[in-house]
């Protein structure tokens, strides 16, 4: 099995890659390993997991993970609604499209870290994008049609599920809870993605379709 470690964000995407990916890619050859990045170690007590505010605490975690030796490679699952603005790429995005931008983002990840095994992931906007892809799945997984064919109409209006834009109010995640205010960010959305499958999830969203070639081609 080829070894990938992927840097998560939080619990949401630790149970993406955990319960998703995992599965999925185990069947190319690629073993996916998730982090949660550490956000804060306390005097005397543990170190706090999830949420970044600061660009220096990813860098941090990144080359912990970069110096072992047994990765193929080192990822990153990280949302670009949210990501810190001291990011690498973060003041100085072009004008253009939201994919435009997070790969232009992605690219200044890579040249800052400077490591051959090093393979940059940004999602656009944030995880619960995958969650509009799978929108009748959730319809489906929380007793609730209506929720799905909403969330698909508005994945179809802004131009597809990576298009959802990014802000306080109308990122992907806030969209979801204010039309179904139970919804559970890591047990929901990991369950609805599970049950459109891989394929599905590649054909809807391109730049996530990206990220999983680059990983295929690990095994190639």
């Amino acid at each position: 099995m080829i070894m990938v470690g992927v840097l998560c964000e939080g619990q949401t995407e630790e149970n993406m890659v955990n319960d998703f990916l995992v599965p999925e890619l185990a069947e190319f050859g690629i073993c996916l390993v998730p982090t949660v990045l550490v956000t804060r170690t306390p005097a005397g007590g543990p170190s706090g997991k999830g949420g970044v505010s600061k660009w220096a605490k990813i860098e941090k975690d990144l080359h912990k993970l970069l110096a072992g030796t047994h990765w193929a490679a080192v990822t990153t699952l990280l949302d670009y609604y949210g990501l810190p603005l001291d990011s690498p790429g973060m003041a100085d995005r072009p004008n253009g499209s939201a994919v435009d931008r997070v790969m232009h983002v992605e690219r200044r990840l890579a040249e800052c870290i400077g490591h051959r095994r090093f393979l940059p992931h940004v999602v656009l906007h944030e995880t619960e994008s995958w969650v509009f892809a799978a929108a009748e799945q959730l319809g489906d997984w929380v007793d609730d049609p209506s929720l799905g064919q909403e969330l698909k109409r508005q994945a179809d209006r802004a131009g597809g599920p990576e298009n959802v834009n990014d802000g306080p109010a109308t990122a992907p995640s806030k969209r979801i809870l204010k039309l179904y205010p139970r919804y559970v960010k890591t047990q929901d959305g990991p369950v609805a993605v599970m049950e459109l499958g891989l394929p599905a999830l590649r054909a809807a969203c391109p730049h996530f379709d990206n990220w999983i070639t680059s990983l295929l081609d690990l095994a190639r």
